[in-house]
């Protein structure tokens, strides 16, 4: 549990024992018992003090049971089960409190949108949807339900209907939401490719584009749907865009360049896109594709001369590890061979480990490419996880 959101609760909970403790003076209790009341405040402080944060927490959730006779402490008594994961009493909390007496339109309001994102957090998004569609109408809520509602559609990958609300949230709100749209833009483009309606999905993508125009995604598929009519000279140029635009990409489309290049039967267009994506990008995946491309050409000498001159000038353990792998199957013998093999292992092991894609917004680490990173749900921070080990 965040501590900075316990502190946050803890003046409530002084609050619920100062309350008590006016009602029992009012009662005639003795200045001795109400001076005791406070005591949840008290111990949740020394809880914190010593990092016990759930042990703190616990106790203002007793704190705030005890007391619940304003509507603030039990709305913030919902948000704490709901944040603990506790989401059914979450839900009866604000459910008893859309019925209890004498609750201003207002109130309700505030009551209803904490009820959605009870059902949001449990999964239940068509409940959650209804009252959020209800509350949008509201103009204090209406930013708020948005956010929620491209959360719901997002979830439900109802991409239409994720672009008509995050258009609308984009209009009242200061943050710009042009390259989370064209996210959504991309995702039917991939349905059209799917179902091969090309001309949706090429529409599709020059709306990402348009809406921003750095979107790689967008540019992959623009190549994509170029190479597909046959253009392939065309797709080429239009992936080699990413040199300027967003070149920590450039790896993800050169399988894409390789495959346009041979059905253009010119390997020279190939060669010309890695040389230009290595002088733009640190990806070290770039510079073994030329490699084992001059392998696969027959030119060994020149794919293990580049390796060499790379690990000696960069330090680079990929590369190293690229020889190696070359050298052991070279025809040496004997323990040379075996210590290929070893040294091979041991720089492969080193670089699994270093291998991936990580979300630059959260960290989140992986093995595959996510548009929209699993750990937090942002779109387009995952960039390829560059090899850091260099040899001294």
């Amino acid at each position: 549990m965040d501590p900075i959101w316990l502190l946050l609760l803890l003046p409530l909970a002084g609050l619920s024992g100062w309350w008590a403790a006016q009602r029992t003076r009012a009662q005639g209790v003795d200045s001795a018992t109400s001076k005791a009341l406070p005591q949840p405040y008290v111990r949740s402080i020394n809880f914190l003090a010593n990092d016990q944060h759930d042990e703190a927490l616990d106790v203002l959730v007793k704190a705030l049971e005890d007391h619940d006779e304003s509507l603030e402490i039990q709305l913030a008594l919902g948000t704490l089960f709901r944040r603990r994961g506790e989401i059914e009493k979450a839900t009866q909390i604000h459910q008893s409190l859309i019925s209890r007496a004498g609750t201003s339109p207002e109130q309700k309001s505030i009551v209803l949108f904490e009820l959605a994102s009870d059902y949001f957090k449990a999964g239940l998004l068509d409940r959650a949807e209804n009252l959020l569609l209800e509350l949008g109408v509201t103009e204090n809520f209406r930013e708020a339900s948005l956010r929620l509602l491209v959360q719901i559609y997002e979830s439900e990958r109802e991409w239409e209907r994720a672009i008509a609300a995050a258009e609308i949230l984009d209009e009242i709100t200061s943050v710009d939401l042009a390259p989370q749209i064209a996210q959504f833009q991309c995702e039917m483009a991939e349905r059209g490719l799917v179902a091969g309606d090309y001309a949706a999905a090429k529409d599709r993508a020059a709306k990402a584009l348009k809406l921003d125009r750095n979107c790689a995604r967008a540019i992959i598929l623009r190549g994509r749907l170029e190479a597909f009519s046959g253009k392939h000279q065309k797709a080429v140029a239009t992936w080699t865009r990413l040199c300027a635009e967003r070149p920590e990409m450039l790896h993800e489309v050169s399988r894409l360049v390789q495959t346009s290049a041979q059905s253009m039967n010119d390997n020279e267009v190939y060669l010309d896109f890695l040389r230009r994506a290595i002088a733009v990008s640190a990806d070290e995946r770039l510079q073994l594709s030329l490699a084992d491309f001059l392998l696969q050409m027959g030119q060994s000498e020149e794919a293990e001369a580049l390796l060499r001159s790379w690990s000696e000038e960069q330090g680079s353990l990929s590369g190293l590890h690229r020889l190696l792998e070359i050298r052991s199957v070279s025809g040496a013998a004997g323990e040379v061979s075996g210590d290929y093999q070893l040294m091979r292992k041991v720089a492969g092991r080193l670089l699994s480990e270093q291998s991936g894609y990580e979300c630059r917004f959260c960290g989140f680490q992986g093995k595959s490419m996510h548009w929209q990173c699993p750990g937090c749900r942002h779109w387009d921070t995952t960039t390829p996880r560059l090899n850091t080990i260099k040899l001294s």
